[in-house]
């Protein structure tokens, strides 16, 4: 593919056709949900098109701006993020859940903000002045912050960003040197007390019932008792998805978005996209995020600097993984986390997030990377 040998153009195209392709489906699927809130059906889709003209200013002035001049400010950015983590904890619990936090009419996730500051901080962090690796066994005081960021947002609850944040940071250790054995017995030890939150003290339970009650019987009872509702959303998303066929039901013509597909518009519009646009739009749709995911790598590879190929692969493989989270969902093969597709899900915070991101991505690619330069893991 041609648009690979460029991979700085390859993200900007990615990203540009997954926003206006998930605008298109947020202003169709959005219509019923903002009925029955007494809304105007053009709602979700123009608050998403002011953000979407947010999230791009955002992408273009961080590609801008040379990424080492993001990474010195990385600490004070973490603070900052850990600040705002601690202050939703004392706000008012919507859902069951205490995740945003309002200023005035700005509402946003703290989760999202910690989630790229920590790869910041850790692209920082984990280089020394001669631009090696530090030695990771004296990174302990790094490694607790970053799992203190962790807990308090397993603490909102919020399953699906701490598995997210887990499995980047996991990844720019391995990238940064960090021995696979210790990743290995620290992935074990992270299992053992995900199991005893889970199975000892309740954490998100009803979230892990309704997901083996749904592989057990998809089709089955809908008063199966639930707390998360997590079977119902999943037999739902199913439903839209196989109602989709080939070519889907054509743009407004699907039925699941009435109000039968919970967050037709937010978690689950890869679903309620999949019953209009058919499997030919999944398709494509995987494969723009492919495109975005391989581009990042491939920046990360021609980086001529640690700092710039841990920091575009860390946030690379952050992206990836938070589509294939919400993604593996949708199919009903995992547990209903709450997370969005990104670029594509209606949500302010995520999409100024994912944009400012992929800004980096870029960045590094203007910056530091260099054709005939190559960076591989050294450990």
């Amino acid at each position: 593919m041609n648009i690979l040998k460029s991979p700085d153009k390859a993200i900007m195209i990615s990203v540009a056709l997954l926003i206006a392709i998930g605008l298109i489906f947020i202003f169709s699927v959005s219509g019923p949900y903002s009925q029955h809130r007494a809304l105007s059906s053009w709602h979700y889709f123009i608050r998403q098109l002011i953000w979407a003209f947010i999230a791009l200013t955002a992408l273009v002035i961080c590609s801008k701006i040379n990424y080492r001049k993001f990474l010195k400010l990385a600490p004070f950015f973490l603070c900052i993020s850990f600040v705002f983590l601690i202050m939703v904890m004392f706000t008012q619990t919507q859902l069951n859940v205490n995740r945003w936090l309002s200023f005035g009419f700005i509402r946003f996730q703290p989760s999202e903000v910690f989630k790229i500051t920590l790869l910041m901080y850790l692209a920082y962090i984990l280089v020394d002045n001669k631009d090696k690796p530090k030695d990771l066994k004296k990174m302990i005081p790094q490694m607790i912050i970053a799992g203190l960021g962790i807990l308090l947002i397993a603490g909102q609850p919020d399953l699906g960003t701490t598995m997210l944040i887990f499995g980047s940071t996991v990844t720019v250790l391995f990238l940064a040197g960090l021995k696979l054995r210790y990743l290995i017995v620290a992935g074990l030890a992270i299992s053992l007390l995900g199991g005893i939150m889970v199975f000892g003290l309740g954490y998100e339970k009803d979230r892990i019932d309704d997901y083996f009650a749904c592989l057990n019987d998809p089709l089955g009872n809908t008063e199966q008792a639930s707390l998360s509702r997590g079977y119902y959303q999943s037999r739902q998303s199913l439903i839209s998805i196989g109602s989709g066929g080939l070519l889907g039901r054509g743009l407004g013509g699907g039925g699941q978005k009435n109000l039968f597909l919970p967050a037709p518009h937010t978690d689950f519009i890869f679903s309620a996209s999949a019953e209009e646009g058919g499997f030919l739009l999944c398709l494509f749709i995987l494969g723009l995020l492919f495109i975005f995911g391989f581009s990042a790598l491939k920046i990360a590879k021609n980086s001529r600097d640690m700092q710039g190929f841990l920091l575009a692969a860390g946030l690379g493989v952050m992206i990836t993984l938070q589509a294939i989270i919400n993604i593996g969902v949708t199919l009903g093969l995992m547990p209903i986390t709450g997370i969005t597709l990104p670029f594509f899900s209606y949500g302010g915070s995520s999409l100024v997030i994912s944009c400012a991101a992929a800004g980096l991505i870029l960045s590094v690619a203007r910056y530091g990377g260099s054709p005939r330069v190559r960076f591989v893991r050294t450990r």
